[in-house]
């Protein structure tokens, strides 16, 4: 059965999702080619500022934005599902806000620590919604995809960085957890947006 509290929910927290996800993905662009494919920082400047600075701008108000819009539909997410979905919620929540801060804090980006736990809470949301109907189809497919981004930027921890440099493997890490990643969240939200459009016009 369809939750039918997603045609009551309001446009802005799709749209802030959507810009949260653009925002990520572009500024990566400008970060990897500032910083550089590998762990060696080339330290490159635009406006003055250096990769350290655009690491932050593209991790923290991003995150920032995505949290924003997926707090303003906690009760469609997670509060009227279930426990698993609002574990899953949490878990999210924690992993988008908590660098966020550090990141803002240190005007740097931090290690990816939680990582893992924001994994974990993907799979969990949903699976949460396999059954409700409250997700479309492809909100829940970018949530997937999302998370089994972040499973393998967290096996990307376990090779030696000796042997990721010879990869170009910092860039390959940047794709999955920041270009990929950003543009997965900007297609969920605009999924749920696209979706509450269309069950507005059936009423």
């Amino acid at each position: 059965m369809r939750n039918n509290s997603v045609t009551n929910t309001s446009s802005w927290p799709n749209l802030v999702i959507i810009l949260g996800g653009l925002l990520m993905a572009a500024l990566w662009l400008l970060f990897t080619s500032l910083h550089g494919p590998t762990s060696f920082n080339k330290d490159g400047h635009f406006l003055g500022q250096d990769p350290l600075f655009w690491g932050m701008m593209m991790s923290a108000p991003a995150s920032l934005l995505i949290s924003l819009g997926l707090l303003a539909q906690y009760r469609l997410l997670a509060e009227d599902v279930s426990r698993k979905a609002r574990s899953g919620f949490v878990l999210i929540i924690i992993g988008l806000v908590m660098p966020a801060i550090v990141d803002i804090l240190t005007v740097s980006l931090g290690p990816p620590l939680l990582i893992p736990l924001f994994a974990l809470g993907a799979f969990l949301l949903v699976s949460a919604h396999q059954k409700t109907g409250a997700l479309p189809q492809k909100a829940q497919q970018m949530l997937w995809f999302i998370g089994v981004l972040l499973v393998l930027g967290t096996l990307s921890f376990f090779i030696p960085i000796e042997v990721l440099d010879q990869y170009q493997g910092y860039r390959i890490y940047g794709v999955l957890v920041n270009l990929l990643f950003g543009l997965a969240w900007a297609m969920f939200g605009y999924n749920m947006w696209r979706d509450r459009l269309h069950e507005n016009e059936k009423e």
